[in-house]
């Protein structure tokens, strides 16, 4: 994957976390998960496995997104510096000049 395809995606992945509706639907979620496991019967080990897991899924799509908006910064940064080292010594001179 490009640099600019992962500008890109963490672009989108910005735009979704600061979508409202989004995290309303993620924190219904995770209030549904922690409700779920204390209505849920202690002997039940399998049912409290599944229902710990599904917290934790709710939790890792948010921190993916994170990640892939701080690699989208990244990626943004490297292109900053791939161009600053590619500019030619007049476009560099040029730049300071103005």
């Amino acid at each position: 994957m490009t640099n600019q395809q992962i500008v890109d995606m963490g672009e989108d992945a910005r735009r979704v976390l600061e979508n409202p509706a989004f995290n309303e639907a993620l924190r219904l979620m995770s209030e549904d998960a922690v409700e779920r496991i204390k209505a849920c019967p202690i002997r039940d080990r399998e049912g409290m496995l599944l229902l710990a897991q599904a917290a934790r899924l709710t939790d890792k799509v948010a921190e993916t997104l994170r990640g892939m908006l701080e690699a989208g910064k990244m990626a943004g940064a490297q292109i900053d510096i791939d161009s600053a080292r590619n500019e030619s010594r007049v476009g560099r001179l040029a730049r300071r000049v103005l």
